[in-house]
Parts: C-alpha cells; structure tokens; sequence
C-alpha cells in the first residue's frame, strides 16, 4: 500500500468511517471536554485509552470549536488508584457532567457522553470522504 493510499485511509478512519462520534456540539453551551485517564492499560483504562485513540480524532474534526483536554497520567504502581474519568465542560469552564469511564468499553463510554451532552448527528451528506475508494 502506497504512503499516499495510508494517508488516505487515516484521514477517512477520522471523517468518514468511525460513525459514532460523527455529532456536532453547540460550542455556544459547551467549552470543552476534559478525559483524564493513565497511560498503561491496568486498573480500568484500556477503554478510556481505545475512546481517545479512535473516538477523540473525530469528535475533534467535526467540533473545531470546542477545546479537547487529555491528561494522561503515568502511574507505575499498579495499586494506586487514578481518575478514568470523561468531563463534560460548560461555555463557563465548569463541568456540568462526569462519565466514569473505568472498566468501561470505549463505544459505551461514547454512548455515555452521547446521552449526557446536547448534540446533533452529523448529517451524511456533510461527512467528508478523502480521495479515492479505499484499497
């Protein structure tokens, strides 16, 4: 596969291919979004980790207007405990809404926030497609 074509494909995986995130958020009632989770998979986070690598590209996107924070947390010492946690931040900067996100799947945390927080789904014919077919 050419670099060109890889390019291509990552560009689709964040526009046009990862459905669920596909929303548009009223940056007039909402700041940001805050996760705050540790870098290594153990005690919880590996859902936490998957919703940022493939579900946080496209929320970004499709919402350039509203501030995305990522506080990943180096934690050696698998018994300390660190927040896995998803706030939702109002246009004051104050969190309206909390998602734990421990133990939790990454499209069940996606489907947490798309319950907590007002959007609107992406209409199709506003989903961007990069170049051509995927090979």
């Amino acid at each position: 596969m050419s670099k060109v074509t890889q390019q291509l494909n990552i560009l689709n995986k964040i526009s046009a291919t990862t459905k669920l995130p596909q929303i548009l958020i009223d940056p007039k009632k909402y700041s940001g979004l805050r996760l705050t989770f540790q870098t290594k998979n153990h005690n919880g986070h590996m859902g936490a980790r998957v919703f940022w690598h493939d579900y946080l590209p496209t929320l970004q996107f499709y919402n350039p207007e509203i501030k995305f924070d990522v506080i990943r947390i180096k934690n050696e010492d698998k018994q300390k405990s660190v927040p896995c946690k998803l706030e939702i931040l109002s246009q004051e900067g104050t969190v309206t809404e909390t998602i734990d996100m421990r133990n939790k799947m990454h499209h069940d945390i996606m489907k947490d926030l798309l319950d907590k927080i007002e959007h609107n789904p992406l209409p199709e014919n506003e989903v961007i497609r990069a170049g051509f077919p995927i090979e």
